[in-house]
């Protein structure tokens, strides 16, 4: 668009794939469409607008939709919600790895509508790396429609996550929790295209609380407790020891971690038994019954909020094992500060004597020392304590 000056456009007629782009426009020289002429010179749209020549760029590009095959196939899947112009989620740590030829240009493009009444420390962060290189960061902003993720990089890969949530607002109601980040497509120069980007066949879920989600990790030894209105800003859901030991044995994580998260529930998010088989209240992430892909290891760490009942430890694993294949490695460990021990322990054998199921097994770290931000969320050095302590005892079980 470098060679066009704004006073020549005075007429242009899109077709807007989703509500995200036509919100977007806005007005071309302060010349609105209005003439029998230029309707019918316009390119036959759905919507037809005067646009800013800042958004000209952007709409005369290419715009790849949400349905993409190599979207879908690059998304951590039962961590997102796919609609057929959008897709959302509303997990720390929930990814997508995806390739791009034929272009510089990247921008995401986001519908942020649902995130009006959040208050914007509370707004959920991404955070994405193009062709591994550095780590950039955004807030989401209830107002904003677009991100930029590259603008002068040949044929960018990028590998972008959520990096934090704020704990205390809804991910779970409804098809579009409260707090929720939602994608609508990507933005690339014209002819630029989608392409695989390459991932491990092998899948490994992730459960547990605001440990396993990353939430504090951020944060120094002993910095103290976050404020409410911070977490979001204190997460790293990279950081999290269940994502550094899904990375170390060659697995694609998926995880499902919320802050004040236990094998009963909390707040509005429903006990295990329902959690493994909804993405929201509304939405399963079952297929034919069953998560898929099913996920060759499947790691919970639950028990640090508050000690489980016999009853609830038995019914989500059996859960969880109807969800999986009968060959997948299910592992139980005990909060690494010991936290519900014995009632997990006891939980545990409960379970394997009555169902005998000899690929369910349990792991307890013992006295372990870590570095925490506030005597319960480990730093990203205490993560790196734990991901070691644990690295012997899963070494065992993850070579069988």
């Amino acid at each position: 668009m470098a060679a066009y000056s704004i006073h020549t456009i005075t007429c242009i007629g899109f077709c807007f794939p989703g509500k995200a782009l036509a919100n977007d426009a806005g007005d071309v020289g302060g010349k609105l469409i209005n003439s029998d002429s230029c309707r019918s010179n316009a390119v036959k749209a759905t919507k037809t607008l005067a646009v800013s020549y800042n958004s000209a760029r952007r709409l005369l590009a290419g715009t790849v939709l949400v349905t993409d095959s190599n979207i879908l196939n690059g998304l951590t899947l039962y961590n997102w919600v796919c609609d057929t112009d959008s897709i959302s989620s509303t997990v720390c740590g929930a990814s997508l790895t995806l390739g791009f030829k034929g272009t510089k240009l990247l921008t995401l493009l986001v519908d942020n509508v649902h995130l009006e009444s959040t208050a914007a420390s509370r707004c959920p962060i991404i955070a994405w790396s193009v062709n591994g290189g550095s780590i950039h960061t955004h807030q989401l902003r209830s107002a904003e429609t677009s991100v930029l993720l590259a603008s002068d990089v040949t044929n960018p890969i990028i590998d972008l996550y959520i990096k934090g949530m704020s704990p205390f607002e809804d991910r779970y109601s409804g098809n579009l929790p409260p707090n929720s980040v939602k994608i609508t497509g990507f933005v690339l120069d014209p002819g630029g295209s989608t392409m695989g980007a390459p991932q491990s066949g092998k899948v490994w879920l992730n459960i547990g609380d605001s440990i396993m989600s990353g939430d504090a990790a951020r944060y120094a030894a002993n910095q103290g407790r976050t404020a409410d209105d911070n977490w979001a800003a204190a997460d790293d859901g990279r950081a999290s020891y269940g994502h550094l030991l899904a990375k170390h044995y060659g697995y694609r994580e998926i995880r499902l971690a919320y802050g004040g998260y236990d094998w009963d529930g909390v707040a509005n998010l429903p006990p295990l038994t329902t959690l493994i088989d909804q993405n929201t209240s509304t939405i399963s992430r079952l297929s034919n019954g069953f998560l898929e892909p099913k996920p060759d290891v499947v790691l919970i760490n639950l028990g640090e909020n508050g000690a489980p009942t016999l009853t609830s430890v038995f019914q989500a694993l059996a859960k969880i094992r109807s969800r999986v294949d009968p060959a997948t490695k299910i592992i139980v460990m005990v909060p690494a500060s010991g936290k519900a021990r014995t009632e997990l322990t006891q939980s545990f054998r409960s379970y394997t004597n009555s169902t005998h199921d000899a690929r369910m097994f349990l792991v307890d770290l013992g006295a372990l020392t870590f570095a925490t931000a506030d005597g319960t969320h480990p730093t990203a050095d205490g993560h790196l304590s734990i991901y070691r302590a644990a690295l012997p005892v899963l070494d065992s079980i993850i070579s069988k």
